[in-house]
């Protein structure tokens, strides 16, 4: 294996080992209920969140099926498409609420880059295919 596809894999696999261990660890050490928040708009959200009953269910299960998908090449880009609307929230969430912006930028910037690397497989969805005669 290439040092340049080595680097990929571990990538690929660290960031799928911290959505794996992230939603455990939340509902291990927290019972599925978002951590408490230090700062007011922060925990005003996750407040919220937690009022719901169905979104940290829910975010739990899209993060680990995410995450255990970004564990093998095939399935990776999948997992890149799941993730991506909760990073999305994570990265405003760190951005606006709690101002911690470099905790805030890591996700975004690591999934783009893993995105881009899977970008010949993303490309096949723009393609224009002949019509079905």
């Amino acid at each position: 294996m290439r040092y340049g596809a080595l680097g990929w894999t571990v990538a690929r696999i660290l960031f799928g080992l911290f959505f794996i261990y992230a939603p455990i660890l939340i509902l291990i050490e927290f019972g599925g209920q978002h951590p408490p928040e230090t700062v007011p708009a922060a925990a005003r959200f996750t407040i919220a969140l937690n009022d719901t009953g169905f979104m940290n269910p829910s975010l739990i299960a899209v993060l680990l099926i995410g995450g255990v998908a970004m564990l093998f090449d095939r399935s990776a880009p999948i997992g890149l498409i799941l993730l991506g609307p909760p990073i999305f929230v994570i990265a405003l969430f760190h951005w606006f609420l709690t101002h911690q912006y470099v905790w805030g930028s890591i996700w975004p910037l690591w999934a783009a880059a893993l995105a881009w690397h899977y970008r010949p497989v993303f490309a096949r969805l723009w393609e224009r295919r002949p019509a079905a005669e």
